[in-house]
């Protein structure tokens, strides 16, 4: 699915086309074959991967992958201001004293960030950085769910902890996300991930799905649900016409978060 167009010099086509057939390519060598500066390309890699286009690493390119997600440190720093307002804006929709389950992702930690303003909050989480984020109010219950931490993203997974989310039923479940398809097909990369994702999706009354628009660009080879699975989509940029008919027609509200600049 495809939001806005969006405009690409000669280069910047070039390059997305030398990625996807190397797999990897070099800042350094992608800056000798353009003879422009380091700094040029680091720029147009950085551009590309926002729209997302390809993956950015230290030092180079990749294209985007089916099977594995972006590590870590880098979606941390991915689109981060739009993150951050994707955040802002889904945490005005949790009123105080409210329940809710926060899953898995740099997105939801964005979220956990902005509720600060907000009191007496009963938080079920299989994320240990959500968890760390929250631990300092008082009038916050957080629950942290059992299973086996996974320490590149502080995710925590398996049996025990789809037991502890199968445990609690809340009044919203917010969720990050991996990859939309066209149709509204909901991805993901890991199985143990996408298992917890429907728990919650299962056990809450409604469901906040938070994802930018570089989401909308990859596809994981993993089903999570469908658009009829949430009711409010949280994102940074304009849908499509027809993605936004697929939204109407699971009866989801669309809320574009206003990015600072």
């Amino acid at each position: 699915m495809n939001t806005l167009p969006v405009r690409i010099n000669p280069r910047q086509d070039q390059i997305i086309r030398l990625v996807r057939s190397q797999g990897y390519v070099s800042n350094e060598d992608l800056a000798q074959q353009f003879d422009v500066a380091v700094q040029t390309i680091r720029r147009d890699i950085g551009f590309l991967a926002e729209q997302g286009l390809l993956t950015r690493h230290h030092g180079g390119a990749t294209p985007n992958s089916t099977i594995e997600n972006i590590a870590y440190n880098e979606r941390q720093i991915l689109n981060l201001k739009a993150k951050d307002a994707i955040g802002r804006c889904a945490a005005a929709l949790i009123p105080d004293r409210s329940s809710l389950f926060i899953n898995i992702g740099t997105t939801t930690e964005a979220f956990a960030r902005s509720l600060g303003g907000h009191r007496d909050l009963r938080v079920v989480t299989n994320n240990l950085h959500v968890a760390s984020l929250i631990s300092g109010r008082p009038d916050f219950r957080t629950v942290i769910c059992a299973g086996e931490l996974r320490p590149k993203d502080g995710a925590i997974l398996g049996a025990a902890a789809i037991e502890t989310l199968d445990s609690f039923r809340t009044e919203y479940g917010v969720i990050g996300i991996s990859g939309i398809a066209e149709d509204g097909t909901l991805l993901d990369f890991d199985l143990s991930e996408i298992q917890c994702a429907r728990t919650i999706l299962r056990n809450s009354q409604r469901v906040l799905l938070l994802a930018d628009h570089t989401k909308f660009s990859r596809l994981p080879m993993g089903r999570v649900g469908g658009l009829a699975d949430i009711d409010d989509l949280i994102t940074d940029r304009p849908v499509s016409a027809e993605f936004k008919a697929h939204l109407d027609a699971a009866n989801v509200t669309l809320h574009i978060a206003q990015t600072s600049q």
